[in-house]
């Protein structure tokens, strides 16, 4: 590339970040200008007053306050909107585009151009800059020079002939690296990215996004989509950028809280936090789903998992016949099993849960348990209005007008001028007060024993499911349900518990007020149960569904395949895509680490080479201060350097190891943590979807003997594709079992 072309195209990019900054500038002030309207329209709107002094009075005055709340909104929104394109210009001023397209329609020989940004700039009508996610931009992942590309604009396919594909490399709006070329594929600023460091957080890197990427995320027609794939491959880069392109291509019809994203952890969840927002999109909430349990059974405390813990049990609890057994279970509690407490004021029975017993098993009702239960609470209700009638005499009420104060007696007898009237009113009040609570308990369904009624459920299960198809006998089945049953006491829940106690709620409450979601979002797809996704599917039964994942990485062990997936999401149409090219570690990891893939054709195919993994045993002599040396070596380069153990009860080996160094560091052992340090230890479990330069695999004898039996080759697998660069493998001497039946020749050992 000639210095002539890059001062060209310098020259341009200036232009660009002055017109970038014009428009900033602009923003900034129409910004302070809005805000100063909503100040003054809040600062009116606190003085509006509903007036009562009439009918038509009130009517005016509500809707002057609808009015200024409306505008309130309006004027929020027009914030929003002014703020958000503000900061993507900040970005744009750092980087305008990463890429140029001369193009012709075959149709028409004149030439065309355009450069591909995270972002849309207009000059005077000119389209400086277009936005990554434009139809036409396609041509800059699909086209190679001289290809013939077919794209759909507006209603029709165009075709389109590629003459030029330039890249840029950017720093603070100087161009420090240019390049044309024919493909995207391998060329050297994507080699550069990979071979670059780690980091905190994940970026958008939309300038490298691959061709077969391009189409996942472009393809808007199928209804599920399922992006399966090798570590490393981009399965979450490919799902963040195809949220934000639908947020483009259906502006219109598809809002940010219209999404809701699932992330593995709350590690994860920080990790690419910052994604969406660099790509323009903001409001798209985020979860895990032990948040988004939790949230929904407050009271409870959620009791930590580690990989192994109450394996055979969490099984069954996240098994698709756990769902079916608890339908079934919900079908039979309309016709009995349905556990009830007396309905009391104070001391005194009012209805007892022997009378609420029968008054159900009265109700004909052909609809489901919640509306049985339903009609079953309007009927006490009934009832609670018979009781009050009969409570105006009782000597409660004689009591409690004895306390009333001269004031409020005469206020009545002021507005009655008859005294038994009077003393009607009092007494309709005393009751109706105190009897408000107890309606209220009722409204609430607080004549259920929700908890003896979940503990009822796992008390059943061996009559609604063959535990020995799980390996687990009754009288097992039965200790562990005392487990729970202690731990509820205490108000804590596992994960598994508290989505089968909230799936089971729903049952007999029925469907709570739900945000209504378009899509559904979910990386590690291979994280969730069939339970946990069955139970989505009946709270949003409309949301489409986009979900990544790699089964190779199922380290929960949960039974989630292909087929199981179908037939949760009733037979719709998934669309699958495979991506087998691995752009974060080297070919020599990935070799080493398929060792231990149980799926033959997820075979990672990665795009650079450098050195072999390598073991070190802790039997050597000078074991400590090689793998000190190593890592120094690293840590002075400013790579960050993680020490990964398949369970959080690992890290106790790893601990004394890295006090003795000396070395700054930090032991990650939930998912509240926030990563900060160059050197971490964490348990895979906390380490799902990251990556580091540098992965310390821990795997000595004490580590392995606290392995559960099943999974151990996910795990294992898991842990060592989170290197970008090198992998160590840290075991206790030669015999290690972990790696028998491994290739020699796939590591060295130092």
């Amino acid at each position: 590339m000639n210095n002539e072309s890059i001062q060209q195209e310098q020259e341009r990019m200036d232009y660009v970040i002055s017109v970038i900054t014009e428009e900033a500038d602009r923003l900034k002030s129409e910004y302070s200008s809005k805000l100063e309207i909503q100040k003054q329209l809040l600062k009116q709107s606190s003085q509006i007053r509903i007036n009562n002094s009439s009918n038509e009075a009130m009517w005016e005055s509500s809707g002057e306050l609808r009015e200024f709340e409306q505008n309130l909104t309006i004027k929020s929104n027009e914030l929003t909107q002014v703020q958000n394109r503000r900061t993507i210009l900040e970005k744009m001023q750092e980087d305008p585009y990463f890429g140029r397209i001369d193009y012709h329609n075959v149709t028409d020989p004149e030439a065309e151009q355009i450069y591909v940004g995270i972002g849309s700039l207009f000059d005077n009508n000119d389209n400086l800059v277009v936005d990554w996610r434009a139809p036409i931009s396609s041509l800059y992942y699909e086209g190679n020079v001289g290809d013939q590309v077919k794209l759909k604009i507006g209603d029709r396919f165009q075709s389109f002939e590629v003459e030029l594909k330039r890249q840029f490399r950017v720093k603070n709006g100087e161009i420090v690296g240019m390049i044309d070329t024919d493909n995207v594929m391998g060329d050297p600023y994507l080699m550069e990215v990979l071979e670059g460091g780690s980091s905190n957080q994940m970026g958008p890197v939309v300038a490298t996004l691959q061709k077969e990427q391009n189409r996942i995320v472009r393809d808007t027609l199928p209804r599920n989509v399922l992006i399966q794939g090798v570590a490393g491959s981009g399965k979450t880069v490919v799902m963040m950028q195809k949220i934000a392109y639908l947020l483009y291509a259906f502006r219109a019809h598809l809002k940010a809280d219209e999404i809701l994203l699932f992330s593995p952890n709350r590690i994860f969840q920080a990790y690419i936090s910052q994604v969406l927002p660099s790509l323009g999109e903001w409001d798209v909430e985020g979860n895990t789903f032990s948040q988004f349990i939790q949230h929904r059974v407050s009271n409870y405390d959620m009791i930590p998992s580690d990989i192994g813990e109450n394996n055979k049990f969490s099984t069954v609890k996240g098994s698709s016949q756990y769902y079916d057994a608890l339908e079934r279970y919900s079908r039979l509690l309309k016709k009995k099993y349905l556990l009830f407490r007396d309905i009391k004021r104070e001391d005194e029975v009012l209805i007892s849960k022997e009378e609420i017993q029968q008054m159900f098993k009265r109700i004909d009702s052909k609809g489901s348990l919640a509306a049985k239960l339903d009609i079953l609470r309007s009927m006490l209700m009934q009832r609670l209005d018979e009781l009050k009638i009969i409570h105006l005499s009782a000597d409660w009420v004689d009591d409690a007008l004895q306390h009333y104060g001269t004031d409020h007696i005469h206020q009545f007898e002021r507005q009655t001028h008859d005294i038994v009237k009077m003393e009607g009113y009092l007494r309709k009040q005393v009751v109706g007060d105190a009897f408000r609570i107890i309606e209220r308990r009722v409204n609430s369904q607080g004549h259920i024993r929700y908890i003896a009624q979940y503990l009822h459920f796992l008390r059943s299960i061996p009559q609604l499911i063959d535990l020995s198809s799980f390996g687990i006998t009754t009288e097992e089945w039965a200790s562990h349900v005392e487990v729970v049953l202690k731990d509820m006491k205490k108000n804590r829940l596992s994960l598994y518990d508290m989505t089968g106690y909230y799936a089971l709620l729903l049952q007999m409450k029925g469907m709570m007020t739900q945000r209504a979601y378009q899509y559904i979002c979910i990386d590690e797809i291979q994280d969730f149960t069939p339970f946990q996704l069955r139970l989505l599917k009946k709270l949003y039964p409309r949301a489409r569904y986009i979900m990544a994942g790699d089964l190779n990485q199922n380290i929960w062990q949960n039974n989630l395949d292909y087929k199981e997936l179908e037939r949760i999401l009733e037979e719709e149409e998934i669309s699958r895509h495979l991506l087998l090219t691995s752009y974060r570690s080297t070919q020599e990891i990935m070799a080493f680490a398929d060792q231990f893939a149980l799926l033959e054709d997820h075979r990672a195919q990665p795009i650079r080479s450098r050195k072999k993994p390598e073991v070190l045993h802790q039997s050597h002599t000078h074991f400590d201060e090689t793998l000190k040396s190593r890592l120094a070596e690293h840590i002075g380069k400013g790579e960050r350097v993680a020490f990964l153990t398949p369970t959080a009860v690992g890290l106790n080996e790893v601990k004394p190891f890295l006090e003795s160094w000396g070395v700054d560091h930090q032991v990650i052992s939930s998912d509240d943590s926030i990563m900060n340090k160059q050197v971490v230890a964490m348990p895979i479990g906390l380490a799902k979807g990251l990556e580091f330069d540098v992965v310390v695999a821990c795997g000595t004898d004490a580590i392995l003997a606290s392995l559960p039996n099943d999974g151990r080759q996910q795990i294992w697998y898991t842990i060592f594709s989170r290197a970008m660069h090198q992998l160590y493998i840290m075991t206790t001497d030669e015999e290690t079992a972990l790696l028998k039946g491994t290739d020699p020749s796939s590591y060295e050992v130092l």
